[in-house]
């Protein structure tokens, strides 16, 4: 190794200085209920004007939170003319462990994904489908389906080498689940879809496709007309266009965007142009498809 010389070594540390004060996302605003501690999945909803459902990770009680865009509880009346901290609406039937991300359908339904699965042991890997509830007049909601689903590629619980069968990406599309693995052993990411949901019994997942992220996806969601995937890590954001002649979105143009944002792990999409972030720290990033830059 050649030491460097004083001069060079303070050009370094300046321009490594520089590029992160560059690449770092300033938040527009920051998720105000204390109750959301671990934001942990992000989505519009495609019933109610400007309302975001998120929810805490594993170690939360089952429920959901409603917000605006700028991070402000959405309660009921009693609830703000009596001065209640706001605490979310609680889903009856379902129990927290490890939910990753939220997404919804065309049917009125918030499915939760309870997918982490960090040491790749887990045998009760499951999507909750939830009618979702008018955050303004609703105290609570219950579950109307618990899909149970697994990887067809993982033999062993969990594998003596491999943890590639984590899970923190959910999102919809034309009536279809996805799922987006989050790999350690291997940099590729695999897609994952649902072609099942026989109830009493796992349903096999079906691998579409894998694509190099270059780092860990922990979010995704598929833009309102289902043309456009957004992959997060937590330190980029991709955006997969949609093949034609096939829903394996990993084989489409992509383009992505490289940041520093803290411990990302949320995203959804806002509008046809625009992304929303947020990070473990409440904070709430917006992203343009103009920032972004072709891969291939």
């Amino acid at each position: 190794m050649i030491p460097l010389r004083n001069g060079a070594l303070a050009l370094l540390v300046l321009t490594g200085t520089t590029l992160h004060a560059q690449l770092a996302l300033q938040p527009y605003a920051k998720i105000e209920p204390p109750a959301i501690n671990e934001s942990s999945g992000l989505v519009k909803s495609r019933q109610f004007e400007n309302v975001y459902w998120t929810h805490n990770d594993s170690g939360d009680s089952a429920r959901i939170f409603a917000i605006t865009r700028d991070g402000k509880p959405i309660q009921t009346e009693w609830a703000k003319q009596n001065s209640q901290p706001y605490e979310g609406i609680p889903i009856a039937d379902a129990v927290n462990i490890d939910w990753e991300d939220i997404s919804t359908d065309s049917h009125g339904n918030l499915i939760i994904a309870a997918c982490g699965n960090n040491d790749n042991g887990r045998r009760d890997l499951a999507l909750y489908i939830v009618p979702e509830p008018d955050p303004r007049t609703a105290w609570k909601t219950r579950t109307r389906q618990r899909i149970d689903f697994h990887y067809p590629d993982q033999k062993e619980f969990p594998h003596p080498d491999r943890r590639d069968f984590d899970c923190e990406s959910l999102f919809s599309a034309n009536g279809t689940h996805y799922l987006v693995s989050k790999n350690r052993s291997t940099p590729e990411t695999k897609l994952y879809r649902l072609d099942s949901r026989a109830p009493f019994k796992s349903n096999p997942l079906t691998l579409v496709s894998s694509f190099n992220l270059r780092g860990q996806a922990t979010a995704a969601d598929a833009s309102p007309d289902g043309t456009k995937l957004a992959v997060l890590t937590y330190t980029s954001l991709w955006v997969f266009e949609k093949p034609t002649e096939s829903d394996d979105y990993f084989s489409g143009k992509a383009s992505y965007k490289t940041f520093f944002a803290k411990q990302c792990e949320a995203v959804c999409w806002d509008d046809a142009e625009t992304l929303i972030i947020t990070n473990e720290q409440r904070d709430l990033f917006e992203v343009k498809l103009s920032e972004l830059v072709p891969d291939r």
